[in-house]
């Protein structure tokens, strides 16, 4: 028996049936029809939001009319006072709960101890007093003057006293160097490449620029102006 002959009738069907070729036309996709209690398809966002708004409003109209008629919105809602009795044990809640709970008497603490010898600390002495005289009273300026001359005499004239120490004392190098002004070194008017190697490509002068430099040469050959003028007059006057 050959192998096709081996092999059973419920394979050689599914045999056939798998082994035609698929057809190239989709099958179109077909849902279900929804019965009466269904909706098609999951509800969106704004559908559940409308259904909330009415079943509010659905419940809400079978309260009225349960109670029965119409009836009046307060515009403030009554709230009950309560009574005293139940306010007393409220009251006393606070000041309950404000106590401690294991109470210990005030901390008093001991006197220092008084030792007959105090020794002194080098490097934690008191700061040094000021100078006598410092620091100085402010000068007493007039509200107004009655001319600028005078506010400017004013002024210059005004003296603070010079301390004693500041005349006597001698200023340290750091002290002498920083009261000194700063010098800036001068700007160059050519920048000067820091490696001698990498000097800047010469390039060619434009038309415009070499006839000016032409000018340039003409102008710095001739003497002084002056010198100029005592030629002429030695010229005329020959």
């Amino acid at each position: 028996m050959t192998a096709t002959q081996k092999l059973r009738a419920s394979t050689m069907e599914w045999c056939d049936r798998n082994s035609r070729p698929k057809s190239s036309i989709p099958t179109p996709a077909v849902r279900p029809e929804p019965t009466r209690w269904q909706k098609p398809g999951p509800m969106s966002r704004n559908e559940w939001a409308n259904f909330y708004k009415t079943y509010q409003v659905d419940t809400m109209v079978h309260n009225e009319r349960l109670q029965g008629g119409k009836q009046k919105r307060d515009s403030k809602p009554i709230v009950e006072k309560p009574s005293v009795a139940e306010v007393i044990p409220l009251r006393e809640n606070p000041y309950r709960l404000s106590m401690p709970r294991w109470q210990r008497q005030k901390y008093i603490p001991p006197p220092p101890e008084q030792f007959p010898y105090r020794p002194q600390i080098i490097g934690q002495s008191a700061p040094p007093r000021p100078e006598h005289g410092r620091p100085v009273q402010r000068p007493v300026v007039p509200c107004c003057f009655q001319h600028v001359d005078l506010e400017n005499e004013f002024w210059s004239n005004l003296r603070f006293p010079v301390s004693r120490k500041a005349l006597t004392a001698r200023p340290s190098k750091k002290i002498y160097e920083l009261a000194r002004p700063r010098q800036y070194p001068q700007k160059s008017h050519c920048s000067v490449p820091n490696n001698e190697e990498e000097v800047p490509k010469r390039r060619k002068m434009s038309p415009r620029e070499w006839r000016h430099h032409l000018q340039r040469l003409e102008f710095l050959s001739k003497p002084n102006p002056w010198v100029l003028a005592d030629l002429l007059c030695c010229c005329h006057s020959n």
